[in-house]
């Protein structure tokens, strides 16, 4: 039997990177479990008189989604034999309901599909069986038949949707994240004009300035050198709604993306897939995505039976199956559902709040009845016993969901655990959590936010290890890490523990949430130190993963008047060579070594012979014009002058060049128009001068537009050329303009539409190549 990865955890071994990510870690028997630690259940059939291991909806169960499915698991392989006798399916409404019988990937789950939903407030009878038959034993061959059962459960009222701020009503960053800005100051991300100046930026903390000096994080290889990448989201609120990034371990931006309001990055998949949520013009709400290396949609994952996505988690495990959460409302409370959906989206088990929380076993806090949002549940994944951990952060609560059965296994933390604590600090033992696990030794370990929205701050956020004894039903702390500052975080956070090999100790990185630094990396050990740390995005859950990103689109080049010196001020100079810059990246691509520049005094640049070669020293490269034209000078190139003979227009591409020598896809060319002086037709000799009008593009936001325009159709190639002029043309419309609040400028046609609407929160905007738009009040206040 195989253990199932309760977290992200990389391994080196023999040098050979392994990582284990939502999935199968290593292949030990079910025997060798620690029966102190572990739930191993074995053989178990709660339902239909013993008969079976799982059933859905439970016999009856309330509040069920009129677009359910009907399933039954024996617990054996099925002998897929006349299914479609299994299920006689009656409403008081619908009548007979027919329908079809599928078996699920697993080949133990049989499941029945409605033609029709059912209607609203009726009950349903299902009456299954005879003939399912099922192998008890492959060497055996051995058969047997299932007997009959019959059950009833009721479908729910209308069902009313929950919003975003249902699920997250309080506004945290917006104050904050504008006073952060102004902390950060100039780093060198605050130059970036291949991104909007809006992106999250980031730097070392002083603890991280600290930990770069300490001489044990020196020599410590295995720590120091940047294997793997960082994966991290910013808050579903404030000045970092919907951003996504990939960096190096060592902080270094590789990826950034605008996906729409709420949504963000979940990590990797084992298939070394990116998963991200968000929401596509074609859909009608969130949705799971699968995006490959060249950061392309390839798969799409949504909650079953009609369910909303939740937006916390996702979990993608070795047998090919996806772990979803999702919610339902009912008499004004937010409940809570966790699916577990094979490849073929069949549900192959549901656990639903409202089928456990009954009564006495109810864990809502007093005063927390009128929330709504009353359980919250922010993650739902394997355990290495192949059940499932769930942390319910409101009423501070993990469960042990049978992996087989869905029914709890045991409770922990809140007011009705089935546990007693042992260890210092451990009264509540933890508040507000988030990201769960178990590890392979059988501990618990989880992101203790020790911070409640609602009820306060009784400690500092800490990360939080206990030690089971199911024996005794006792969980003993036994390690924990708190922040130096002592901060305290009212929502989010993560964690991730690996393995660095090579006989190097542990590390833990850890997320603080939307009260904390961008991420925290220290030592696994009794005295833990800070290895790296980073501030300036408050992210949630942090992963580190190997990944090799590529690109179909071509790298961004752009000219700007406002990046460099005194030119990057209110009423700055634009008037000397070194006002100007050229900025060029290429979003998401790994393993640039270099940049090459080629220049040309036409759209036809020829890439023959660079003139500027340059090694890659960070996401952005920055050029200014008075080094291009020196370059030119020193080349002897020849410039072409317009047919006035006080301006020439320069071409400009770029190429970037990965490993030694392989040279990936060319930028599109980017006119830069030149005024031309002291001309000399003889010679062709002049004297060049910077564009005599200003290239704002701290007032641009490059590859940025709204979530509708991703349907707008593509006019074929588009154009071959950048044209800055074309840009500032279209902003000065928006300008004259009584009505507009921000344009769009689509480079594939020219065309430039202008919007009414501000956004000021940025909530509709949406990652997106080819379109340059900006504000009216940025512009406004660069003149």
């Amino acid at each position: 039997t195989s253990l199932i990865c309760p977290i992200s955890i990389y391994f080196v071994m023999d040098c050979l990177p392994l990582l284990c990510t939502f999935a199968v870690c290593s292949a030990v028997i079910s025997q060798s479990l620690d029966r102190k630690r572990f739930v191993v259940e074995g053989a178990v059939r709660p339902y239909g008189d013993g008969q079976y291991e799982y059933m859905h909806p439970r016999p009856g169960a309330l509040h069920v989604s009129e677009l359910t499915s009907i399933a039954v698991r024996e617990g054996d392989t099925v002998i897929p034999d006349n299914l479609d006798s299994l299920f006689n399916v009656t409403g008081e409404k619908s009548r007979q309901v027919k329908g079809r019988t599928v078996l699920a990937r697993d080949n133990k789950t049989v499941v029945f599909y409605a033609d029709q939903p059912f209607a609203l407030e009726e009950n349903v009878s299902v009456k299954f069986g005879p003939g399912l038959r099922v192998r008890r034993s492959e060497r055996r061959k051995k058969e047997h038949e299932a007997g009959c059962y019959e059950w009833s459960f009721w479908i729910r009222t209308e069902y009313g949707s929950a919003s975003v701020q249902t699920i997250l009503p309080f506004d945290y960053l917006d104050e904050k994240n504008e006073q952060e800005a102004i902390e950060l100051g100039s780093i060198p991300m605050n130059r970036y004009r291949t991104l909007p100046t809006w992106a999250a930026k980031w730097r070392p903390s002083p603890e991280g300035e600290k930990a770069a000096l300490d001489p044990k994080n020196k020599e410590n290889k295995a720590i120091r050198d940047g294997e793997l990448y960082y994966f991290g989201v910013g808050g579903n609120y404030g000045e970092h709604i919907g951003q996504s990034v990939i960096t190096t371990r060592e902080g270094d931006l590789v990826w950034w993306v605008k996906a729409s309001a709420g949504a963000g990055m979940l990590g990797a998949t084992q298939n070394g897939r990116l998963a991200l949520w968000d929401q596509r013009p074609n859909d009608g709400a969130m949705a799971v995505y699968e995006v490959n290396s060249t950061y392309q949609v390839v798969d799409r994952h949504q909650m079953g039976h009609g369910y909303p996505l939740d937006y916390h988690n996702a979990f993608f495990d070795e047998e090919g199956n996806t772990i979803l959460t999702g919610k339902t409302k009912v008499n004004g409370v937010l409940h809570n559902v966790v699916h577990v959906l094979d490849a073929s989206t069949n549900v192959l088990l549901e656990w639903r709040s409202i089928d456990d929380f009954i009564d006495d076993a109810d864990p809502i806090l007093p005063g927390e009845a009128d929330n709504g949002d009353v359980y919250h549940i922010n993650n739902a994944e394997r355990t290495p016993d192949g059940n499932l951990i769930i942390s319910l952060r409101t009423c501070n609560l993990v469960l042990l969901i049978s992996g087989k059965t869905g029914r709890i296994l045991w409770r922990m933390g809140g007011r009705t655990s089935d546990f007693t604590f042992i260890g210092e600090d451990m009264d509540p033992p933890f508040f507000g959590q988030h990201d769960a696990h178990q590890l392979f030794n059988g501990n618990i370990i989880m992101y203790d936010n020790g911070r409640h929205v609602k009820h306060g701050s009784p400690r500092p956020s800490r990360v939080l290890e206990l030690q089971l004894d199911l024996d005794q039903m006792t969980a003993t702390k036994v390690w924990s890490f708190s922040h130096p500052s002592g901060l305290k975080s009212k929502c989010c956070g993560g964690l991730q523990m690996i393995d660095n090999g090579r006989g190097q100790p542990a590390t833990m990185l850890i997320g603080w949430g939307y009260t904390g630094p961008f991420f925290t990396e220290v030592t696994y050990e009794d005295n833990p130190r800070i290895v790296r740390e980073f501030e300036g995005l408050r992210g949630h859950r942090p992963l580190l993963h190997p990944w090799e990103g590529s690109s179909t689109e071509a790298p961004r080049l752009l000219l700007c008047s406002d990046a460099n010196g005194e030119a990057s001020t209110r009423n700055g100079s634009i008037d000397q060579l070194q006002d100007w810059t050229l900025h060029f990246s290429f979003n998401g691509v790994t393993g640039i070594n270099k940049w090459r520049l080629y220049v040309g005094t036409d759209r036809d640049v020829p890439l023959d012979k660079p003139l500027i070669e340059r090694d890659k020293t960070a996401f952005e490269e920055i050029i200014t014009l008075q080094e291009l034209v020196d370059a030119m000078a020193a080349e002897n190139f020849t410039v072409t002058p317009n047919s006035d003979t006080s301006s020439a227009d320069l071409y400009v591409r770029v190429v970037p060049v990965k490993g030694d020598d392989e040279l990936l896809r060319a930028s599109k060319t980017l006119e830069v128009p030149m005024i031309l002086s002291s001309y000399d037709e003889p010679g062709y000799a002049g004297v060049l001068s910077p564009p005599a009008t200003a290239v704002p593009c701290s007032c641009y936001q490059p590859d940025i537009g709204r979530r509708e325009h991703m349907d707008r159709p593509k006019s074929g190639a588009g154009s071959a050329v950048v044209d800055m002029a074309a840009v500032n043309e279209c902003a000065e419309l928006c300008m004259t303009s009584d009505t507009c609040e921000t344009f769009f400028f689509f480079e594939d046609t020219g065309e430039c539409e202008l919007d009414e609407t501000r956004d000021k929160k940025r909530g509709g905007l949406h990652s997106l190549k080819g379109v340059i738009s900006g504000r009216r009040n940025c512009l406004e206040d660069m003149r």
